[in-house]
């Protein structure tokens, strides 16, 4: 990974160890505990991982989802900023491993060539299994404060961090003017829109399954944010007179929780996931101004 992996397990290793003159308290040991476990795991990246990426290599991702999964999610410049990135993307699940997005991708492969065949599918799913096991495994403590550098273009957007558990809500007393629709959208569905990647991205050229390209991420973000806004009212994926069944919140809701059976899977952990409780706020808020169209 560049280096960076030893460097980021030493500079935790040095902190951790800097008050050593009194005992270690609980926090030190998590601490050190999980500078360890990154380590290993960046050579369980360089053993697994890497080999599978190498440009040569037939790969399942040319076939389906995987076709448009940019793979420099996984060969960030530290494992912390990997693991925000697989995390914050809703590729990786940490409290259910193997539940992970990626994992359900790989799995869907299928023999199609004299390139793709059933050896190769299933070594790289035993390869992301068992990658995808080791990073649930560590503790947050040495990636506090890691997000995911921005991707596709839009650097002035932001998006939340693998340990965002806070959602993004409209404001009460918010004014119902289309500027204020506008960026409230932005901020509280438009900041989301890596859940949803690459799939329903206006860039996306995967060829795999149809989905709607809703989601605009080719221009800056107020511009992209605005194009979405406008895609999501006019294709009618928010409902005024039912905000609950509005398809904006049941696509990405497991089926099995009153969601709708969506190609790409749950996107919603739950209605308690923060990506959830912040596009109901917004469905809600634009469902009380009266439902404009932009």
């Amino acid at each position: 990974m560049k280096g960076s992996t030893a460097v980021l397990v030493a500079s935790v290793l040095a902190a951790a160890t800097a008050g050593s003159c009194a005992s270690k308290d609980e926090a030190t040991a998590a601490r050190e505990a999980s500078a360890e476990c990154l380590s290993e795991v960046g050579s369980l990246y360089e053993q697994k991982i890497a080999p599978l990426l190498a440009t040569d290599r037939p790969k399942t991702c040319n076939q389906c989802h995987l076709s448009g999964i940019d793979l420099s999610l996984f060969v960030r410049d530290d494992m912390c900023e990997t693991r925000a990135c697989l995390v914050g993307l809703g590729l990786v699940d940490l409290q259910n491993p193997d539940q992970s997005a990626v994992l359900g991708w790989i799995a869907r492969a299928h023999p199609d060539s004299a390139l793709i065949t059933e050896e190769v599918i299933d070594e790289e799913y035993e390869a992301f299994e068992s990658f995808v096991e080791r990073i649930a495994q560590c503790g947050p403590e040495a990636c506090t404060g890691v997000r995911c550098p921005a991707t596709n273009g839009s650097e002035d957007c932001g998006s939340p961090g693998d340990e965002a558990n806070v959602p993004f809500l409209v404001p009460s007393g918010t004014s119902c003017d289309l500027p204020a629709m506008e960026e409230q959208f932005r901020d509280t569905v438009y900041v989301w829109r890596d859940r949803c990647s690459p799939c329903h991205f206006s860039s996306d050229t995967s060829g795999g399954p149809p989905a709607p390209h809703w989601i605009n991420v080719e221009n800056s973000c107020n511009a992209g944010s605005l194009q979405t806004f406008h895609n999501v009212v006019d294709w009618g994926l928010i409902d005024r007179n039912d905000p609950a069944q509005s398809l904006l919140l049941r696509k990405p809701l497991d089926a099995r929780i009153s969601g709708i059976s969506h190609g790409g899977g749950a996107k919603f952990s739950g209605m308690e996931d923060p990506s959830y409780a912040s596009f109901s706020s917004f469905i809600e808020y634009w469902a009380a101004c009266g439902g404009p169209v932009p």
